[in-house]
């Protein structure tokens, strides 16, 4: 579907050769949206999948029946995890697998862990683990600050500044 079709460019009205498309979808093309939604939906039904079956279990799981496991939005993707190493180990195995399902690679060196009241340092077993950094709080998720502590004034300025010059530039 994605590499056997033809394209033309159409410039001033008039429509260029047609070239035979090998590669998949390019930049820009109105398909890849489609195709990358189908894609991250395979993630969270493994995600789901493998939470039915009790190999991880996600966050607040005593509110929500095996814990949120994963929030997405658009390319952004957050795991959950409950904190238990041998869970670790079967998210990490899951990961692969979608890998090798899919031909996407994640890039694990872009990707951090956080860690809720460590006082034993999992951060360091669990980064290790999935060969990425430590993160720290708070981070943004869809533009706002979240973390488990209570943020600071200095934690939303960022956020106030922003939408202050958005109002300045629609006044003005």
């Amino acid at each position: 579907m994605v590499s056997g079709g033809t394209v033309s460019v159409k410039l001033n009205d008039l429509v260029g050769r047609y070239i035979r498309s090998y590669k998949g979808v390019r930049q820009g093309d109105p398909l890849s949206p489609i195709l990358f939604n189908f894609v991250a939906d395979g993630l969270t039904r493994m995600i789901h999948k493998a939470q039915a079956n009790d190999l991880f279990h996600g966050l607040v799981d005593h509110i929500i029946d095996k814990g949120v496991g994963v929030l997405q939005y658009v390319d952004d993707t957050i795991l959950c995890l409950k904190h238990n190493i041998d869970d670790a180990r079967n998210l990490k195995l899951l990961l692969y697998m979608y890998e090798l399902m899919t031909g996407l690679k994640i890039n694990f060196l872009k990707s951090e862990i956080l860690t809720i009241n460590d006082e034993e340092n999992w951060a360091n077993k669990y980064a290790d683990l999935f060969n990425c950094q430590i993160g720290t709080f708070p981070i943004k998720y869809l533009g706002v600050p979240v973390s488990p502590s209570r943020l600071h004034v200095a934690d939303w300025l960022p956020l106030v500044d922003k939408n202050a010059k958005k109002l300045d530039v629609w006044q003005g």
